[in-house]
């Protein structure tokens, strides 16, 4: 067996991931090991939260995130600055929201079959949860990308049944304007 060589990260980025990939966009550096090591750039358009059945360490490259969790029913905002490393326990509903210009790493474990991920999106208006989908991730770039555009075309799943506010499709409204991010 030959052990491969290192290789400069920063230049496996610019090659594999030039650009971000909009609203859910990752990239796994090293496919079917052990691990997912994957690198994400912003900026994105999110508002669902992921659940995993593992834990996940976030590594922060260049610029920062925030990571909003749902804890005891609210969500609280975690900002994650270049160089900081975040460790989320599993099962916390969390959604990463990473601005312009940031790039960062997120290590977590591969699924095994029968191991389901899920996602939900809340109400912004009362909290109340519009929608849930829980499903085996068995392709960490392509599985959730497929379960959030189908919950963003369908206004009746965006649509809260207890106030009636609709949850906005953040891959068609400013995400990152103003300076409440920075």
């Amino acid at each position: 067996m030959k052990i491969p060589d290192a290789f400069n990260l920063d230049a496996w980025t610019e090659e594999h991931l030039p650009t971000s990939l909009g609203a859910i966009g990752n990239r796994e550096v090293f496919k079917k090991t052990d691990f997912i090591f994957q690198i994400i750039k912003g900026p994105n358009a999110r508002n669902d939260f992921h659940i995993d059945p593992w834990d996940e360490i976030f590594y922060q490259l260049h610029g920062h995130i925030f990571v909003d969790t749902v804890e005891d029913g609210k969500v609280v905002r975690h900002r994650i600055n270049e160089g900081e490393i975040f460790h989320l326990p599993k099962n916390v509903f969390h959604s990463p929201r990473r601005p312009p210009g940031s790039v960062g790493v997120v290590i977590e474990r591969p699924r095994l079959e029968g191991e389901e991920d899920g996602i939900a999106w809340f109400c912004e208006n009362c909290g109340n949860k519009l929608h849930s989908v829980y499903f085996w991730c068995e392709d960490i770039e392509t599985n959730l990308k497929r379960y959030v555009q189908e919950f963003n075309e369908d206004e009746h799943l965006r649509t809260c049944k207890k106030c009636s506010s609709v949850l906005p499709d953040p891959t068609k409204t400013p995400q990152w304007t103003g300076d409440d991010w920075r």
